[in-house]
């Protein structure tokens, strides 16, 4: 990822709070997979309790990032889908950092969605530097 992407995530920020953003992430990938989205399918792909998961949208639905009915299916607002995208565009940075690390991690996967939540813009933007200078030296 360039620096001109995390730019543009800054720009357009939706401001996803830190540490809610992996839901977001996941329920569009859940719609794009399935066409709906519920809770308990969120917490078991999550490895979180039910109650942690409800407390998750409750919040979410608080902040307009997403539609939330208790028993029902989620949905993504128009500012939950640019949250996602804000979302996806941090992830892919800190993946391809992990990745053109040349170490090896064995779950690149859970690293990055540990990670990505507590990484600043700055931190971003110096391992999406890293990243480019890393291939290019190959």
């Amino acid at each position: 990822m360039t620096s001109q992407k995390v730019e543009l995530a800054r720009e357009t920020s939706s401001e996803v709070p830190r540490g809610l953003g992996n839901y977001l992430l996941l329920i569009s990938d859940l719609l794009k997979e399935k066409g709906y989205v519920r809770g308990v399918e969120l917490a078991e792909r999550l490895e979180m309790s039910r109650p942690t998961v409800t407390r998750a949208m409750q919040r979410l639905a608080q902040l307009g990032f997403v539609d939330y009915e208790k028993y029902r299916g989620i949905s993504l607002t128009p500012k939950g889908e640019a949250g996602s995208e804000e979302v996806r565009v941090r992830y892919q940075i800190v993946r391809g950092f992990l990745e053109a690390s040349g170490e090896r991690v064995e779950d690149v996967d859970g690293e990055t969605r540990k990670l990505e939540p507590s990484c600043s813009d700055d931190v971003l933007s110096a391992m999406a530097a890293a990243t480019k200078r890393l291939k290019n030296s190959r």
